[in-house]
């Protein structure tokens, strides 16, 4: 079960990103991932899912992101799509 607060962590870094961040970040950094804190609105890019939290922890660090991968409705897939 996910807490109040990281729901409303999804939910706030989600419209930033529609509202804000999408047309900008999908022109320029699609693929990448990007975890987005949005109490500050700043965003961390990274390689992986992994580089992309870590570099949201670094400021600040007591903050909670939502890390996701520009241009993609999910981070990560599992499986096969067409098999």
């Amino acid at each position: 079960m996910v807490s109040a607060k990281t729901e409303d962590v999804v939910r706030r870094a989600t419209q930033l990103y529609e509202e804000k961040l999408r047309d900008k970040l999908e022109r320029t950094n699609m693929n990448e991932f990007v975890a987005i804190e949005p109490d500050s609105g700043e965003y961390f890019f990274g390689k992986t899912l992994s580089e992309a939290i870590q570099a949201s922890r670094s400021v600040p660090p007591d903050r909670l992101a939502f890390a996701m991968r520009v241009g993609h409705s999910a981070a990560i897939q599992i499986g096969v799509l067409n098999p």
